[in-house]
């Protein structure tokens, strides 16, 4: 089963709701709580948890959960107003709901609307489905009051991230064990915190828990913090080396069950040609694999259809078959096919990256979400991500790059870490071509081409709508980039279905550029980025700096200049490095009236510890100066007049 506590919500689908009203289980508020209207424990927070309850009984196979929260301000209204549940786990059941709005005068709102569902779009592109609550009638000072229960199949230790968005004044968390196996648990604790444990299970009380750092570019929250992770563990597999080595012979065995590369040597023989090189042999497989219906990126059959459509997969020779599959299928499929065509090739089970961070010493195989392989090509090893729908060849989605797993090997199974991704996998080029009428309105075209992680994005947003959709997302998002009066409008998007291609986007460009000022015009310098948010403008930092991906942009721009403009202010070259990890280069030029600049920024580095934080924004508040210089214009008599009379009509 998988788990993941995700700051105060649980993942599950919720397949009743049962609403209970005026429970004697409810806390009477004090009168000073109502009055609340501002926390010394926390000034300028927008919320406090009054109190925070959670308990798990592993042997009843149900988890609780119990809030009261005070709201403060109306940014607080709006963060709490919405109970969300993200859900992963099918197996996962709500039995029942009770919630209430108790407002400052202390009148009792209670629950009575019904769950909504909704699709969520993290950054990067990811969406998941989100199913959760409204709260009735939230108003600032109001005290929010609910809880829920959670049932599941199987036994399910708890993973407790003790920090939420807002300060914690009481928390209590109760874990009752199933029977059998061993508790044990990573603790990452305050000094002060109280923890038993003894014959009724695990009781934590702890109090003023500070609220989690909301900070971009974190590492992922189930890293951070402090919390506690229980998980079972069993005679005979009690340390780390033997419980790794006896589920990775497990998993392993079922890796070889189902790639089953004897019954695909037929198939291989349709794929390749005796006279292929490896390379050529590599890339047809993966091309054929590709083509597969991927039904984790479009839609999972049920068993009901399957069995209409007298589906069997029973091995990857049934997927191929089919011609349909999940990413786990598809990935033991490209398995199967490179051994039957004489590769020597591994399975990996992985860590995705952006949800949590591997740990030897947490003996739960649910640490693990998806696979991947490795390729013996002549001696060197490479890795492929078949089951990522449009991922490019040899390259793998950045949330299975510099993770940990488990990996096969000639000797069983061990420990391993995937490469770290190199800027050179993720490259985005932006190219402007542009001509300036005597009005200071332009009119060309933009051109950009990409690949890796950011093309990678946009194909799998185009699975998810479809391609007259993922072409406005991406223009608006381009839009807001550009400088303000000016207008980018989609022409061309080609690529999405062609992952052997960069991702290719062609738009047109009009409006006004920069703003007249007597007889001066002032232009941004930096066209692509005139419009971009700095990033690390915060002078302190609590956490690590945690990026996606290496990178590398680079742009080019061109602007022919209106024979009453000539350049009289040229912003000044740049070039600074953040050695080993990153650099900068931009150029500038005026010749024959046209006014041109080249701007490179790369980044290799994608971890950077608090103490090299100083230096990180240094680095990029550099190139936030960059891109805020100015073009300045000096423009004769007619373009003064043109600008007078334009006045005149507006």
């Amino acid at each position: 089963m998988v788990r993941l506590l995700r700051g105060i919500f649980l993942f599950f689908a919720l397949t009743s709701f049962v609403p209970a009203f005026g429970s004697s289980n409810f806390t009477q508020p004090t009168p000073e709580e109502l009055k609340m209207t501002a926390d010394p424990a926390a000034p300028g927070a927008v919320a406090v948890y009054l109190f925070l309850e959670q308990t798990v009984d592993d042997v009843k196979h149900a988890h609780t959960f119990y809030a009261r929260i005070k709201i403060l301000t109306e940014a607080g209204r709006e963060q709490f107003s919405d109970i969300t549940m993200p859900y992963e786990d099918k197996e996962e059941n709500i039995k029942g709901v009770e919630a209430r709005t108790i407002h400052s005068d202390g009148t009792v709102i209670p629950f009575t609307g019904k769950p909504w569902q909704k699709e969520v779009v993290k950054a990067g592109g990811v969406r998941y489905m989100e199913k959760g609550f409204s709260m009735p009638d939230v108003q600032v000072g109001s005290i929010l009051e609910y809880r829920y229960e959670t049932t599941y199949s199987d036994w399910w230790p708890p993973r407790w991230h003790l920090q939420q968005p807002v300060l914690v004044h009481r928390a209590h968390y109760h874990f009752v064990p199933g029977p059998g196996g061993t508790v044990a648990a990573n603790r990452f604790l305050p000094a002060d915190a109280q923890i038993t444990d003894n014959s009724k299970g695990w009781d934590l009380v702890l109090n003023n828990v500070p609220a989690a750092a909301d900070e971009d570019d974190s590492p992922p929250m189930h890293a951070l913090g402090y919390r506690v992770l229980f998980y079972y563990v069993y005679p005979g597999v009690d340390t780390p080396e033997k419980y790794w080595e006896q589920q990775g012979w497990i998993w392993s065995h079922g890796v070889e069950d189902f790639s089953a590369a004897n019954k695909l040597k037929t198939v291989v023989g349709q794929i390749v040609s005796p006279g292929d090189s490896d390379d050529v042999k590599l890339r047809k497989i993966y091309a054929a694999v590709m083509k597969i219906e991927n039904t984790s990126f479009t839609r999972e059959h049920t068993g009901t259809e399957n069995k209409a459509e007298k589906l069997k997969f029973r091995n990857a020779a049934d997927i191929w078959q089919q011609q349909s599959g999940n990413d786990r299928e598809i990935t033991m499929l490209f398995l199967g096919l490179v051994r039957a065509a004489g590769f020597k090739a591994y399975a990996m089970f992985v860590t995705d990256r952006d949800q949590n961070v591997f740990m030897k010493g947490q003996l739960d195989w649910d640490q693990l979400d998806d696979e991947i392989v490795i390729v013996n090509i002549g001696g060197k090893e490479t890795y492929f991500d078949p089951g990522e729908r449009y991922c490019e060849f040899g390259k793998l989605h950045w949330t299975h790059t510099w993770t940990m797993g488990v990996r096969q090997t000639d000797k069983g199974t061990e420990i391993a870490e995937t490469p770290l991704p190199l800027y050179t996998d993720t490259t985005e080029k932006r190219f402007a071509d542009l001509a300036m009428d005597a009005d200071g309105s332009v009119h060309g075209s933009i051109r950009m081409t990409m690949t890796g992680a950011t093309a990678l994005r946009w194909r799998q947003e185009a699975l998810e709508s479809d391609e007259e959709g993922v072409k406005k997302e991406f223009a608006d998002e381009i839009q807001q980039q550009m400088p303000a009066g000016v207008t980018v409008k989609m022409s061309q998007f080609s690529g999405l279905t062609d992952y052997t291609q960069p991702l290719t986007a062609v738009l047109d460009v009009s409006g006004p550029l920069g703003s007249a000022r007597g007889k001066r015009m002032f232009l941004p310098g930096t066209f692509f980025e005139a419009q971009s948010k700095p990033r690390f403008v915060n002078a302190t930092r609590e956490n690590p700096v945690y990026l996606h991906y290496s990178y590398a942009v680079q742009d080019e721009f061109r602007l022919k200049l209106p024979s009453n403009a000539a350049v009289e202010v040229l912003p000044g070259d740049a070039e600074f490095p953040l050695l080993p990890n990153a650099d900068f280069v931009e150029r500038y030029k005026n010749a024959n009236s046209v006014y041109q600049y080249g701007r490179l920024e790369r980044v290799a580095g994608i971890l950077y510890q608090t103490k090299d934080y100083p230096a990180l924004r240094d680095f990029f508040q550099k190139i936030n100066t960059q891109d805020q210089a100015q073009l300045v214009l000096k423009l004769t008599p007619a373009a003064d007049q043109a600008t007078a009379a334009q006045g005149k009509n507006q």
